[in-house]
């Protein structure tokens, strides 16, 4: 039998780990595996130029927290604020203490060459405070209109197909997220599976999430 696994994944702000690896993560949970979120941010969400307030901190924490309720795992909220996420000493001693509190075997995270600041500062926080941990993964960002220069290299695929039923359903638990991007006219939950299909038809299955690997140490004893 394959010993049970301690499995981080780190978001910049509630959702980002749903949208972007929650069907490999309920994979995990399915697998017997322990799983927890950390959220690097723990406040009200707010638009950086208008500063009108989009989601509380309330309903981000009730969003996540029901999220990690459906999904079946674990949660921990660091201090930072939305937009300002810092790669900082204090960010990646906190991190660190988490990965060290849960003995972490493998880390999903944002990736380096993300649009968005706090997603590359909470890339960047995990390459520091993970630097012992002998798996990392990045997984893609919200499927949106968002481009980058420093393209993902994609080299690593999960076939999601039995438990893609279950990433939408965690995603869904974000209503203020997916009611946001509505009014903006775009479908996140379509959005998902348009990318999860294209990830597929390259993995050749009918959902995939993909990751760009930055370490993987493969245990020939489990």
């Amino acid at each position: 039998m394959s010993k049970v696994k301690n499995i981080m994944a780190v978001g910049a702000h509630p959702d980002d780990i749903e949208f972007g690896c929650s069907g490999t993560l309920y994979n995990h949970i399915q697998n017997g595996d322990n799983v927890v979120m950390v959220i690097m941010t723990n406040t009200k969400s707010v638009d950086g130029v208008t500063g009108k307030i989009l989601r509380t901190k309330e309903q981000n924490q009730e969003e996540t927290i029901k999220s990690s309720k459906t999904l079946g795992c674990d949660i921990e909220f660091l201090p930072f604020l939305d937009l300002h996420v810092p790669f900082s000493f204090e960010s990646v001693s906190k991190l660190d203490s988490l990965i060290r509190k849960h003995n972490i075997d493998i880390i999903y995270t944002h990736w380096a060459g993300d649009s968005n600041q706090d997603h590359i500062a909470a890339f960047k926080t995990t390459m520091a405070a993970a630097r012992y941990v002998p798996n990392i993964f990045c997984y893609e960002q919200i499927p949106i209109p968002r481009v980058s220069d420093n393209t993902m290299d994609i080299n690593y695929y999960v076939d999601i197909t039995n438990s893609f039923h279950k990433k939408i359903e965690v995603s869904r638990c974000h209503l203020s997220q997916i009611e946001k991007y509505k009014a903006q006219g775009f479908d996140v939950t379509d959005n998902l599976e348009t990318l999860a299909r294209f990830r597929g038809i390259q993995a050749n299955c009918k959902y995939a999430e993909s990751f760009q690997i930055i370490k993987m140490v493969v245990d020939n004893d489990n």
